[in-house]
C-alpha cells in the first residue's frame, strides 16, 4: 500500500522548518554561501587555497584507522544518548514541555560538543599526514569557522519548533485510544530531529575521513 509522505509526521517538521528560514531572499546555495563570507573570512579562503603546506610527513594508514574507529565509537554512543533522550524525564503532573526541553538540548549540546572535538582531531592529525592533506586541513578550519554562526542559528531554531509541535499534539482531538499516545510520537519525532542533526554535525568529519582513506591508498 502507497503511503503519502506529505502528511507524515517527520514531513510536517521539515515543513515547518522551512517555512521558518527566508529562502525567498536567497535563491541558490552559492549566493547563501557568498552572503556568509565577510571581508576576513573570503581574505582567509585566498590565502587558504593559494597556500601551499610545508608541513611534512605522509598519509600513515594506522592513524586513519584510528580516527575512523574513534568516530564511529562516538556515534555509537551519541546514538545511544539520543535513544534515551527523555528517558530521565519526569513529571509533576500533566506532560510539560519545559521538562522535555531542557533534556532534548542537553542532548543537543552533547552531539555539537562531540562532534566538534572529533572534527578538530582529525584536524591536526592530517597536518602530520603529508602537505596535500595538511592543505585541505586548512580549507576546513576557513570554511568552519566561517559557517560555525549560521549552523549555529539553524540548530537554535528547533526547540521553537517543537515547542509548536508539542503543543498541537497535545492538544489536538483524540477520537481513538490509540491517538492518546501523543507523548510518545513526540518523543518519536524529537529524537528523529537529534538523529538528523547528528548526520548532518559528523558529514564533514566524514567527508575529511574519506580524503585521508583516499590519500592512503594513493600512496599504499
Amino acid at each position: 500500500m502507497a503511503v503519502n509522505t506529505d502528511h507524515s509526521p517527520g514531513s510536517r517538521l521539515l515543513q515547518q522548518l522551512s517555512r521558518s528560514s527566508d529562502s525567498t531572499s536567497l535563491p541558490c546555495l552559492a549566493e547563501r554561501l557568498g552572503r556568509l563570507f565577510g571581508l576576513g573570512d573570503t581574505m582567509s579562503l585566498d590565502a587558504a587555497i593559494a597556500g601551499r603546506s610545508r608541513h611534512p610527513g605522509s598519509p600513515q594508514a594506522a592513524v586513519v584507522e584510528r580516527l575512523t574507529e574513534e568516530l564511529a565509537t562516538s556515534r555509537r554512543a551519541l546514538v545511544r544518548r539520543i535513544e534515551d533522550w527523555a528517558g530521565d524525564v519526569t513529571f509533576d503532573d500533566e506532560p510539560a514541555f519545559e521538562p522535555l526541553q531542557n533534556a532534548w538540548l542537553g542532548a543537543q549540546r552533547k552531539v555539537a560538543a562531540t562532534s566538534r572535538q572529533l572534527r578538530d582531531k582529525v584536524r591536526k592529525a592530517m597536518k602530520e599526514q603529508g602537505p596535500t592533506l595538511a592543505h585541505l586541513a586548512e580549507l576546513d578550519a576557513v570554511f568552519d569557522q566561517t559557517m560555525a554562526g549560521y549552523t549555529s542559528q539553524c540548530f537554535a531554531a528547533i526547540p521553537k519548533e517543537l515547542e509548536q509541535r508539542f503543543q498541537t499534539l497535545q492538544n489536538a482531538d483524540r477520537p481513538t485510544p490509540e491517538s492518546d499516545n501523543w507523548l510518545h510520537r513526540y518523543c518519536e519525532e524529537a529524537r528523529n530531529l537529534l538523529l538528523a542533526e547528528l548526520d548532518v554535525r559528523l558529514e564533514p568529519v566524514l567527508g575529511l575521513l574519506e580524503a585521508c582513506h583516499n590519500e592512503v591508498s594513493e600512496h599504499s
